[in-house]
């Protein structure tokens, strides 16, 4: 429901109750003057004055509330046709109680909260007591009961009539300025705990982004407080309302504490999980370059033996060529023995000698020849274990290299975990801050909330004061005292409430 819905509804409670009570008062007086002119207390024209007043009065008022039940007007028209009844039922009253019929009409007016006609009615009825004193003094010179001047009742009736409008007055002025204070004051805490709590759900999102998902912040503070009761037994109920819609916001509000604290314990652990994140990034780093120095010590090893791998592979050519050579010395050196022998053996028994030496001779060629073919078979098989040596090494250095790239990628993604880290602490931190701030603003709502209980038990004090002065002025007044009775009954189940809160 709207804010013009709730206020048409508020207009319309109170001009029915208005309506209803001076239709009650108004039959009363209706049919009474009619009885007394029935058993002849007064006169004729002074009954149908009143009859017609009474009448005129409640046309008029009903008139205006049918054709708009809200509206303005109204509380202005029944106010001046009672204005009128009262006059001429005091002015032409014969019974020395009657001016205590201003207390319950002039009561309710209150509810409408409006300082400047309750002005106008205090000076309004103060006028017609004052103009009726005066009369009853300096023109009839007796009491309307027909008794002899009584200074001591004329005294009360106007210290009674004064001294409950000017209370009546004060209380409604208190009762808008206390109202009005703490509208205002909470309306203020709501919409800066409304900022706080928009600040912190922006750093969430951001949060949420870094580290996949952050808790929920829920809830805005709202709650209206309740408009005032429809008819006089209700005053006690719209304190008792108010009383108890305070009581709900102070629930909630100690509800949104206990959860910025829990919030706040939250984002401590984050904060630490974030630190400890960091530190065990900041190790991986550490290891990362380690193993980065690691890599290069193992490739300037490799380096060298790619080196002397090399070497040998040129020393083992060398010694081949060198084989190579002798090889074919040697296979000249048996083909010479070869013919030398030969041409021995031509020569008979002179070249025996020599045919001995020569085939000596062929024979270690022939052994030099095996061992130089043994030799290159050795050398052929180092250059092929150099060769495959050389190829593993150069495999290795691929795989150094290879090793070295995911070194260096590991360091950059170590580098950039650590940037992000760095990032998402800097945003725990302003989240711990806002809550921080939010716990001091909620603190604040808890006070003003406490100090509206203390306004609302000040407002409860002085209508109780101005309600007892009618009590204390005429029995006539008794359903006035019942209403405070029932008023304290409600105050005190309300304190109750409070202590359960």
């Amino acid at each position: 429901m709207d804010v013009k819905k709730k206020e048409y509804n508020r207009e319309k409670s109170v001009n029915q109750f208005v309506l209803m009570i001076m239709t009650v008062i108004d039959s009363f007086l209706f049919f009474g003057y009619i009885n007394d002119y029935r058993q002849g207390h007064i006169e004729f024209g002074f009954m149908i004055s009143v009859v017609l007043a009474v009448l005129s009065s409640l046309a008029v008022s009903y008139g205006v509330f049918l054709k708009k039940r809200d509206t303005g007007a109204f509380k202005h028209v029944s106010m001046v046709g009672y204005m009128v009844v009262y006059a001429l039922a005091l002015f032409g009253a014969r019974n020395d109680l009657v001016f205590v019929m201003v207390f319950p009409l002039t009561l309710i007016y209150i509810l409408y909260y409006d300082y400047k006609m309750i002005l106008r009615i205090a000076a309004g009825f103060g006028a017609i007591n004052v103009a009726d004193l005066i009369y009853a003094v300096a023109v009839l010179k007796h009491m309307h009961s027909g008794s002899e001047w009584n200074s001591a009742s004329v005294l009360l009736q106007g210290a009674s009539v004064i001294v409950y409008l000017v209370v009546l007055c004060g209380t409604t002025k208190l009762s808008n300025q206390n109202n009005d204070m703490r509208i205002a004051n909470v309306s203020e805490e709501k919409e800066k705990s409304a900022r706080l709590l928009q600040d912190v759900l922006e750093v969430v999102s951001v949060v949420r982004q870094n580290s996949e998902d952050a808790e929920d912040f829920i809830q805005i503070l709202s709650q209206n407080i309740a408009s005032a009761a429809s008819a006089l037994g209700d005053i006690s109920a719209g304190n008792s309302s108010n009383t108890e819609n305070i009581g709900k916001q102070t629930v909630m509000t100690e509800n949104i504490q206990n959860m910025i604290l829990k919030t706040r314990e939250m984002s401590d652990e984050m904060l630490e999980l974030s630190r400890q994140s960091a530190e065990a990034v900041k190790n991986g780093q550490n290891s990362a370059d380690d193993l980065h120095r690691q890599s290069e010590k193992t490739r300037e090893a490799n380096e060298q033996v790619v080196v002397s791998v090399n070497g040998l592979i040129e020393n083992a050519g060398a010694v081949e060529e060198i084989t190579e050579q002798i090889f074919n010395i040697s296979s000249q050196t048996n083909l010479l023995a070869l013919n030398a022998s030969i041409e021995s053996a031509r020569a008979g028994e002179a070249g025996r000698g020599f045919a001995v030496v020569a085939e000596e001779i062929r024979m270690l060629a022939d052994e030099s020849r095996k061992l130089t073919e043994m030799i290159q078979k050795i050398v052929s098989e180092i250059k092929q274990n150099a060769d495959a040596a050389r190829y593993t090494v150069d495999h290795v250095m691929e795989v150094t290299h290879e090793e070295r790239r995911l070194i260096r990628s590991t360091e950059q993604q170590f580098s950039s975990i650590g940037e992000k880290m760095d990032g998402l602490d800097q945003n725990v931190q302003e989240i711990y801050h806002k809550i921080d701030e939010i716990f001091t603003s909620n603190q604040v709502i808890v006070d003003s909330i406490n100090q509206i209980s203390a306004v609302s038990q000040e407002v409860f004090a002085s209508t109780q004061q101005a309600v007892e002065l009618g009590e204390d002025a005429s029995r006539q007044a008794e359903q006035v005292r019942d209403c405070m009775k029932e008023l304290k009954r409600t105050v005190a189940s309300v304190e109750q409430y409070r202590a359960e809160g």
